[in-house]
């Protein structure tokens, strides 16, 4: 029985670690193919998209791949959309509810935001490519879309 078991944890540790190795392959792919690019708009939403599902992954295992984690996030700072964006258009999309690991937001209309079940009594607006929620200038918005 313990071989058998020692055999099972052998297995899964080497299936573990060829997921991990691929996930890492998937990320130098991703962006070898956005360097050989135009770096026009719809390859950066193209990249980002994949950078973003690749970490949604990632994410399912807490407290593996840190580096990969912080390199994908560290890809996506450096693509911000552009500051001329359409404000209005974002603010579109913004517009709902948004799921954190954490906790549900809402952002309506009418320029409040809050958590859901709580008090909507936050103010947020959007600036060029950036949201600000209160007095608070976050970071750029990188990637905003139906999904």
């Amino acid at each position: 029985m313990k071989k058998l078991v020692g055999v099972l944890a052998a297995m899964l540790i080497a299936g573990g670690v060829s997921t991990q190795a691929a996930e890492k392959q998937e990320f130098e792919a991703a962006k070898a193919e956005y360097e050989q690019s135009s770096h026009d708009e719809a390859a950066r939403v193209t990249y980002v998209t994949k950078l973003a599902q690749l970490k949604v992954e990632l994410l399912k295992v807490p407290n593996e791949q840190d580096d990969l984690k912080r390199a994908i996030n560290s890809e996506c700072q450096k693509l911000p959309y552009p500051k001329d964006v359409d404000s209005k258009k974002l603010k579109q999309l913004i517009v709902g509810t948004w799921a954190s690991p954490r906790r549900h937001y809402v952002y309506l209309a009418n320029g409040k935001w809050g958590q859901e079940g709580g008090a909507i009594t936050g103010n947020w607006r959007i600036q060029g490519n950036q949201l600000i929620q209160g007095d608070v200038m976050n970071e750029p918005i990188i990637l905003l879309n139906q999904d």
